[in-house]
């Protein structure tokens, strides 16, 4: 038996727990006090004084709780009123606000000191009446409940009949699962049931799930095991050239991607660990790549300073075989190609000009000592001819603007007419004279020119030098 010291203690809690606002615990404290002095003769003058301001305390925030909450406990009573009067179109909606005003008036009971029994006995006569209107509503409730374990006992059959059938040699994992889903999308459908058939069912339809759940388990657990044996695979893969270490990487994830499902949460850390083993493969493969693409911008660097050669560069960029599909690659192929078309263009320039001098050089006789090409160079005749030959200077003239597409001087139709027709026939015959190309041509025209050239001479290397920027562009 508790002491009296030991209940004065007690109500020094009470008494903090009141000015803590824990106003229930503190009243719940002050009741078991009362209750255990009443095995006590006489109580302490002491005590019984701690005990009557404890008592004291308890009553006031009652008080003030009553004084709180009794508005609003009249306010759920006009609100259950409001319903009586004007009731609502759906015996449902009118079912549910009846429901929540009631939970309303038990929150305030537990939150305060309970309602007087006048206040309570005007709630409950009320909420009685507003809940007559919705007794077709619950009849007709519980008719769908029952008609709906009748359909969830069907599923239960229909499931016990599969097991039946598909046990000797289970479908695919895949195959029973979409069953299941299928099933329970049909099992959801029909709810809800009475309270006293839940639990039933429930049981039930886990009891008929239960082989082909155990069936799934069996069938995954092969797929675990052929997965692992993957992971297993990959991480004994070795090799120096990460390429040959990735493509056997991929053909195994070809063999996990037949492999099956193990269950999605297991597939996925299974899945997680697998590519983990790889990380290897492809870190080893980003250093080399970024090793690749340092070199790339290095070569563009000494390619656009012309520290290198185009054909160095070139030769460099094979090396690059890694990075084929960078920017970076990309980018240093189209600076080759720029650089390679830049020294065509100065190269084309070059033979151009060395064409357009010849007159000037053969004139000065420096044709051997210049840099005209040597298809020309050695078949010039240096030394000159005594007189030009004017039909051999036109025909040459007017074959060049031909082969370049030039238009010739009206007064040159019938030279140009005859030539055309020479080279239709050649054509056609597949013969040549050997004055069909650019340098023969040239060759030829030096070769019947003078050494020191008349006017009409010179205007005619005019017009063949218009041809020869044509063709050599």
């Amino acid at each position: 038996m508790e002491t009296s010291q030991d209940l004065f203690k007690q109500l020094d809690e009470a008494e903090a727990l009141f000015s803590k606002g824990s106003i229930k615990s503190a009243q719940k404290k002050v009741r078991d006090v009362m209750s255990k002095t009443k095995g006590f003769g006489k109580i302490p003058n002491k005590l019984r004084h701690k005990l009557n301001f404890a008592i004291g305390q308890s009553r006031y925030f009652d008080e003030m709780s009553s004084f709180a909450t009794n508005p609003k406990r009249e306010e759920l009573i006009t609100e259950i009123n409001k319903v009586i009067k004007d009731p609502l179109d759906s015996p449902k909606k009118q079912a549910h606000l009846i429901h929540d005003i009631q939970t309303k008036w038990q929150l305030l009971d537990l939150s305060s000191r309970p309602a007087s029994r006048d206040q309570w006995n005007t709630f409950n006569e009320l909420t009685n009446k507003a809940w007559e209107p919705c007794g077709e509503y619950f009849d007709e409730l519980k008719e769908i409940k029952i008609n709906n374990a009748k359909q969830r006992e069907s599923i239960i059959l229909e499931i016990n009949e599969y097991v039946l059938t598909n046990s000797s040699k289970w479908p695919q994992a895949k195959f029973l699962i979409q069953y299941l889903r299928s099933t329970f999308d049909r099992w959801q459908e029909f709810a809800p049931v009475l309270d006293k058939d839940l639990n039933k069912l429930r049981m039930a339809y886990a009891e008929a799930k239960k082989p082909i759940n155990d069936a799934i388990k069996k069938q995954e657990q092969v797929v675990i095991n052929i997965k692992e044996g993957l992971i297993a695979k990959v991480n004994a893969i070795s090799n120096e050239d990460n390429d040959i270490c990735i493509k056997q990487f991929n053909d195994l994830k070809n063999e996990w991607k037949n492999a099956g499902s193990a269950g999605r949460k297991t597939d996925n850390k299974l899945w997680e660990k697998f590519n983990k083993s790889a990380d290897r493969f492809f870190t080893a493969k980003k250093e080399v790549i970024d090793s690749e693409i340092s070199s790339a911008n290095e070569l563009m660097t000494k390619l656009k300073d012309n520290q290198i050669t185009i054909n160095e560069a070139n030769n460099e960029l094979q090396n690059l075989k890694n990075i084929s599909k960078t920017k970076e690659f990309s980018s240093l192929k189209k600076e080759i190609f720029s650089k390679k078309e830049e020294q065509n263009l100065e190269q084309k320039k070059l033979k151009i000009d060395s064409y357009l001098n010849l007159l000037d050089l053969y004139t000065k006789g420096e044709i051997e000592n210049s840099n005209t090409p040597s298809t020309i160079k050695n078949k010039i005749n240096t030394e000159g001819v005594s007189k030009s030959n004017i039909d051999n200077l036109q025909y040459a003239c007017i074959k060049l603007e031909l082969m370049a597409g030039l238009d010739s001087l009206k007064k040159d139709s019938d030279i140009r007419q005859s030539i055309q027709l020479e080279m239709l026939t050649n054509k056609f015959k597949k013969s040549s004279n050997n004055l069909d190309s650019l340098d023969d041509l040239i060759v030829h025209f030096f070769n019947n020119i003078s050494k020191k050239p008349a006017t009409a001479e010179k205007n005619l290397w005019k017009r063949i030098t218009v041809s020869i920027e044509k063709l050599l562009s």
